[in-house]
């Protein structure tokens, strides 16, 4: 941070300037920056003016020449204005289609494997025989695979310098790095015998197999699953036997309301009598007073304070392992990996299994899961439980994708409120570790039900509520509520400091230490979550440590890209897939980047993330290549790190610029 000119800015300083400045009220939703940075069409001179009008001219005279040719170029000329307006019309509806779709790029293309010309057996790169044989379907000519592959990236090969041997070997693409004079690999054996784990939660094959084949025990699981399901059995069969005027009385006393001294039940008595006459199941919504209660370890659960911590959201696709870890160098306190599917997790899917992945500088680190099942989502805490080093779990009640909420997880699981208390309920019973919860204030707009679910989390015994102050409904269309993230925050939650105490974390438009700690004071929170603030500029958390606004220069930007680089590298591996995988989350990432003003450029501190950047020129090159909203642009900057692009190469972001748009 030596070269970088560092903005102090306090809250209450840029609240003065932005309501002095008459000029925002004008441009609302578009970033103040200083006008000669400002890119601004320019008046035509003197003299393209007359060389346009005379060529006006000229274009009328030709067209007034009448003759049967013309007429045929009129009628043509008709026939392209009307196809104009019926694709006009067409563009229209796929525009406003896109909108009702929440910003996210469908049927985009991106290129997520490019191999080599010739694939080399993995066995073989590495040096190693291939217990195959002639079996191998792959190529095990390694001088044939040499002479078709493209030359190196680099001289250097982050994998070789971590860990004194690269396991992709002959296919790795910074080869020369650990290549001797004879075309041999070589290994640096002191790093080796001196080197550290850099990640956990890296599985073995065999478990993968024990979960396909349902050899896997789930031992916590299944005492809990049992015991909820003979309680939920008793349940109804108290409710079968029942007559219906002993159901009427015990449910008016049960519910504390006075006697309407009738024999006549209401609507609401018949549904809670109808799973009676139907088989019941663990799924099934039936009204219980609690869930039961399996006797817990004698070993005592894992406590964390996680009041006035910085926190990075689980951020799907972009908030992967390397992302995470250029937040840590940048100070954040609490990390979580990318929402995983407790399906997928019991289906041993390695995809899903990877998402699990915690990097060492990662010191207090969370999983996320989703599921609209009680028995999946318990069964896949009690495999994690096992198997994984984490510090909590997070239970997604907030993704607001249409193919999560459709299948009653996420978002859609705050449509089954005796559901939800179950799963939390389960997820305590098998875990050693505490469970916290990620919830939306609604549904749809104007029906917040954040206040009653924080109450029910309270007593369910999370250790952590996080309240997005949105709808599902509206996804990122208008700026969060946090007056009702305030309410939220007013119920009763315990007694700050005790164990029976229930931290509340708001999330939503933060993008700087002004924002960050005005929550904290005006909103009464114990907490920030930061999603999108960390992808325009993830030195936020340095920024929010400092209480500054950093005027962070492109180069250290640059430099920051191209440590994130490594660390994909040898997250996803150097070979020619890893290189393609990581040029892609590299690009994903880069869609926010380029939202970022750096603070010099700006009139008014500090940046708001509803409003848009206009074209503007940075203080050199690279500022100006990074401020591009060209994804083009986004690939040359790849190629300044990761060396030029494969010409199948093809990129599409997958989240659209519309999440900044201001309503109203």
């Amino acid at each position: 941070m030596a070269d970088s000119n560092p903005v102090v800015a306090e809250s209450a300083a840029s609240n003065e300037s932005s309501a002095a400045t008459p000029a925002l009220v004008e441009r609302r939703g578009i970033a103040p920056i200083k006008p000669e940075y400002l890119i601004t069409k320019t008046a035509p001179t003197k003299e393209e003016s007359i060389a346009h009008l005379s060529e006006a001219i000229e274009t009328q005279g030709d067209a007034g020449r009448v003759s049967e040719e013309g007429k045929s170029q009129g009628g043509a000329a008709r026939d392209d204005r009307n196809e104009n307006k019926k694709r006009s019309w067409k563009d229209k509806h796929v525009k406003n289609d896109r909108k009702k779709r929440g910003g996210q790029t469908k049927d985009r293309i991106v290129t997520r494997r490019i191999g080599d010309e010739v694939d080399l057996c993995f066995k073989i790169a590495g040096g190693q025989e291939c217990e195959r044989g002639e079996s191998c379907k792959a190529n095990h000519d390694i001088p044939k695979y040499l002479a078709a592959k493209p030359k190196d990236l680099g001289d250097h090969c982050v994998n070789f310098d971590v860990y004194g041997t690269c396991r992709y070997g002959y296919k790795c693409r910074y080869l020369g790095a650990h290549l001797d004079g004879e075309g041999k690999l070589v290994t640096d054996q002191a790093k080796i015998d001196g080197v550290q784990p850099q990640s956990s939660n890296v599985f073995s094959h065999d478990l993968t197999l024990n979960l396909r084949h349902f050899k896997f025990e789930f031992k916590r699981s299944e005492e809990y699953l049992k015991k909820m399901a003979e309680e939920l059995a008793e349940a109804a069969k108290a409710q079968k036997g029942a007559t219906l005027s002993s159901k009427q009385d015990e449910a008016n006393e049960e519910q504390g309301v006075e006697d309407k001294e009738s024999s006549e039940m209401t609507s609401q008595d018949i549904n809670v009598l109808k799973p009676s006459t139907e088989t019941v199941s663990v799924q099934e919504e039936v009204s219980l007073s609690d869930s039961p209660d399996v006797p817990l370890r004698p070993c005592e659960k894992k406590k964390i304070d996680f009041r006035g911590k910085t926190y990075l959201a689980p951020l799907t696709t972009v908030g992967n392992l390397p992302f995470r870890r250029i937040c840590k160098e940048y100070g954040v306190d609490i990390t979580c990996g990318e929402m995983a599917m407790a399906t997928n997790l019991l289906q041993g899917q390695k995809s899903e299994m990877a998402l699990l992945r915690r990097h060492r500088t990662e010191d207090l680190f969370g999983v996320q899961l989703t599921g609209n099942r009680v028995d999946t989502v318990i069964r896949a805490c009690d495999m994690i439980n096992q198997v994984a080093n984490v510090d909590f779990v997070d239970l997604n009640m907030g993704c607001p994708i249409d193919l999560v909420f459709d299948a009653g997880s996420g978002s859609g699981l705050m449509q089954s409120p005796g559901k939800v208390r179950r799963i939390v309920k389960g997820m305590q019973s098998v875990l050693d570790v505490p469970v916290t919860v990620k919830f939306r204030m609604a549904i749809y707009d104007k029906k917040p039900i954040g206040v009653n679910l924080t109450q029910r989390f309270f007593e369910c015994g999370a250790s952590l509520g996080t309240l997005h102050g949105r709808s599902r409904q509206q996804r990122y269309t208008k700026l969060a509520d946090w007056d009702y993230i305030s309410q939220c925050a007013s119920v009763n939650r315990g007694v700050p400091g005790s164990d029976q105490y229930m931290p509340i974390f708001g999330n939503g438009d933060i993008l700087g230490p002004s924002d960050y700690y005005r929550h904290l004071e005006e909103h009464k929170v114990d907490g920030c979550m930061i999603a999108r603030g960390a992808l325009l500029k993830p030195w936020i958390f340095e920024e929010i440590k400092s209480n500054r606004d950093w005027d962070i220069s492109s180069g250290e930007r640059f430099d920051m890209l191209k440590r994130f680089a490594n660390y994909g590298l040898e997250h996803w591996g150097s070979d020619t897939q890893g290189v393609n995988q990581t040029r892609r989350f590299m690009l994903e990432w880069q869609s926010f980047l380029h939202r970022y003003v750096p603070v010099g450029l700006l009139e008014v501190l500090p940046q708001k993330i509803n409003e848009r950047p206009p074209a503007y020129i940075g203080r050199n090159d690279l500022e100006t290549l990074m401020a591009s909203p060209d994804v083009s642009d986004w690939i040359k900057l790849s190629e300044m790190i990761l060396g030029p692009a494969p010409e199948a190469f093809r990129f599409d972001p997958k989240h659209k610029a519309n999440s900044t748009n201001v309503e109203g």
